[in-house]
């Protein structure tokens, strides 16, 4: 199953299953070569050893579970976010939904990405331009937006979903050059902008 040299044992299944029991020799062997003035018996050193896994299969065992709360935890709070988010009403206040965000906007109102990378030094990443016109209500919900679709891509555990992964997106200083579109609600657009057009 393994050696001395690379270790290895399954926290997932009991002292029991044929590669853990099969590590629980090479470990017994391997203490008795590294000790050799030790009067335990292999049996004694192996039983020892059991008894040390099963410990460390507890431990392994409320690793898992705090993660799969802390996983749990963050998976409702995103979850929450963004049903308040699609849930808010766009008539009793000035922060639109995220529905209506999407919808109205489009492609063409979404933030645009100016890209930053030298070849061979590492990722691409993309700096977020700022809409100057547009309100920070909307701009907040379509981060929320952003930030559940990255979460969404991860499986139990931790793992991600099939796909490519979304690009490195970093929120930046720079200002879009891009018209604003014209016809959106009123509380889609900020405040000095439409000051500036009276």
């Amino acid at each position: 199953c393994c050696t001395a040299d690379n270790f290895r044992v399954d926290l997932s299944d009991t002292p029991a299953s044929a590669w853990n029991t099969s590590a629980s020799h090479v470990f017994a062997a391997s203490f008795r070569d590294a000790h050799p003035g030790c009067d335990r018996s292999l049996k004694a050193i192996f039983d020892a050893w059991v008894v040390h896994f099963n410990y460390l299969r507890q431990v392994y065992a409320k690793q898992q579970m705090v993660a799969r709360e802390e996983q749990a935890r963050v998976l409702d709070l995103a979850s929450g976010c963004i049903t308040a988010a699609f849930e808010r009403p766009t008539h009793s206040g000035s922060y639109p939904s995220a529905v209506n965000v999407v919808q109205q906007l489009g492609p063409t109102g979404m933030s645009s990405d100016e890209s930053e990378h030298d070849v061979g030094h590492g990722e691409r990443i993309y700096h977020i331009t700022r809409k100057a016109w547009r309100s920070a209500a909307v701009t907040d919900t379509l981060r929320v937006l952003d930030k559940l679709h990255l979460r969404m891509r991860y499986q139990e555990q931790w793992n991600a979903t099939a796909g490519a992964w979304p690009h490195l997106r970093m929120p930046s200083s720079q200002v879009s050059n891009r018209k604003p579109l014209s016809g959106l609600p009123k509380n889609f657009y900020a405040q000095d902008y439409l000051s500036s057009l009276t």
